[in-house]
């Protein structure tokens, strides 16, 4: 379980941040989602801002509903709310980046393995390390945002699903050195303009560019193809096989390594 000191450091880490210095910071044992919870404020007169911080999640929801599995001490899973904050550059695109910026810092062993995948997750060679998923609603003519995120600290039992930890990189993984990590990094690349955040994140994701992907529930039928390019509003640009080049808003990508 994260501890009280955590929440400590992260808050006096926050407290001068132009964007995360009024957020309310509470953590829990256990709850269905921290997503969901910070989102029960959208019915709310006020919506406050808040982070959320969990040790496990029983309801955990990866993109197109897909659940993100976690047990005690197994991951490291939060979320946060923004109001209408301005960037072209994708939300979900930009935590990306801040997580791998993260990683990279505080991986003592070799991270020349770690990459992005479009649209929202940080893999470590061939298995997933962290998943990103970004929600948003307007309410009386405001953009409200939530930010949720599942890093694995430990490896995931069973074949299921490929997936790496952050064991592999790191003996030492610190949340509250994670979480403070990710914070300063998120709100730097917020204010860059979106042409850059979009070079710097193809250059994050240099694995990315190399893999031929099914690509699934796009607005056209599934097809196999690879990546080429991501454009300053986060629209990726494919090549598939026998086929012409197109851009996608979004799609459910599966690697075939």
């Amino acid at each position: 379980m994260i501890s009280g000191c955590t929440r400590m450091k992260l808050s006096q880490a926050l407290a001068l941040s132009a964007l995360f210095g009024c957020h309310q910071i509470s953590q829990v044992c256990e709850t269905s989602s921290t997503s969901d919870d910070l989102k029960q404020a959208w019915a709310l007169p006020e919506i406050s801002p808040q982070i959320r911080i969990a040790d496990c999640q029983t309801a955990g929801r990866g993109q197109h509903g897909r659940r993100w599995q976690s047990r005690p001490g197994q991951s490291l899973l939060f979320s946060f709310s923004l109001t209408d904050v301005q960037n072209r550059f994708p939300l979900s695109m930009i935590a990306g980046l801040a997580l791998y910026k993260t990683v990279r810092r505080l991986a003592l062993h070799d991270n020349s393995g770690l990459w992005l995948k479009w649209p929202n997750d940080l893999w470590l060679n061939r298995g997933k390390l962290a998943g990103i998923l970004c929600e948003g609603c307007f309410i009386k003519a405001r953009q409200h945002w939530v930010i949720g995120i599942g890093i694995n600290l430990a490896p995931l039992p069973g074949p299921d699903f490929p997936a790496a930890s952050l064991s592999e990189l790191s003996a030492c993984h610190d949340p509250e050195d994670i979480l403070c990590e990710f914070f300063a990094n998120f709100e730097e690349l917020l204010s860059a303009e979106a042409e850059g955040l979009a070079r710097e994140w193809s250059l994050a994701a240099s694995v990315f560019w190399q893999t031929r992907f099914l690509f699934l529930g796009s607005d056209q039928p599934d097809f196999v193809g690879l990546p080429l390019e991501t454009d300053a509003d986060g629209t990726l640009l494919v090549k598939p096989e026998h086929e012409k080049s197109r851009r996608l808003l979004s799609a459910t990508l599966k690697p075939l390594f």
